[in-house]
């Protein structure tokens, strides 16, 4: 009803039910027809759902339901993941004792990866307090792991409504052999596109047998050594982990 509380909420959940009971992607239309709104405000509304991950939009221009509900049960919400970073805390401790960099557990919340349990040194203070807000996962390296290892289409990542079609494809093309590079080395290295002056390393690693996928990421400032350089204590750091964590359950 026009004006009645939780207005803005009730149409989201209409058309969060709407895709969940669908047996397939809906366009834009469909989803028009199905929920009685116009195009125009269900498309402001698509891309707030799809901003959070609660809806996922396909290179089909249609959208099925997102896997953030799915993740947040799994996980219990960031309190869960929070809980889950205990058992790892040692192995992080360990590495920025090795590499005496920023430190930190990224997870997938939607399009968007934020990190737990971050250990730095007085001379990254700066870095570690921006990493406490989340940001787009395309735009760090750590969301970009994330995500290609999600097997997300980074078609789904862009906007082709209001963007230049010709510069989207590019970057969707470029992001889509990243993510290859990604699967096949089992590393993401990048500059962080929100963070000024940060570069990060990560690698995945599975929380338990049945817990979500995280990155553990290292991270520095962009005028420092390569950071490529502690691949390899990264890589061990993961190992030890997923093996600890496996034993456990």
């Amino acid at each position: 009803m026009p004006g009645a509380p939780g207005g803005p909420l009730r149409k989201a959940l209409t058309v969060l039910e709407t895709l969940a009971e669908a047996s397939r992607p809906l366009t834009l239309s469909e989803l028009s027809r199905l929920v009685n709104l116009p195009k125009s405000t269900l498309h402001r509304l698509m891309r707030a759902l799809t901003d959070m991950g609660l809806a996922v939009r396909r290179e089909s221009k249609s959208y099925e339901l997102g896997t953030y509900l799915s993740r947040l049960a799994a996980t219990r919400g960031p309190a869960g993941v929070q809980r889950l970073s205990y058992p790892v805390t040692p192995f992080l401790i360990e590495l920025f004792q090795l590499t005496h960099r920023i430190v930190s557990l990224g997870t997938l919340s939607g399009t968007r990866v934020q990190h737990v349990g971050t250990l730095y040194g007085q001379e990254h203070v700066r870095l570690a307090m921006a990493l406490r807000q989340p940001v787009p996962a395309h735009r760090s390296a750590a969301g970009k792991l994330l995500l290609a290892m999600d097997q997300r289409d980074p078609a789904d990542l862009f906007d082709t409504v209001s963007a230049d079609l010709s510069m989207t494809r590019a970057r969707t093309d470029a992001m889509r052999r990243e993510f290859d590079r990604i699967r096949r080395t089992g590393l993401s290295y990048a500059r962080s596109e929100c963070i000024p002056d940060l570069v990060e390393l990560a690698a995945p690693v599975r929380l338990g047998k049945t817990g979500p996928l995280a990155a553990v990421v290292v991270g520095d400032t962009v005028n420092t050594r390569d950071l490529r350089g502690v691949a390899r204590l990264l890589l061990d750091t993961v190992d030890a982990i997923e093996q600890q964590l496996a034993d456990a359950c």
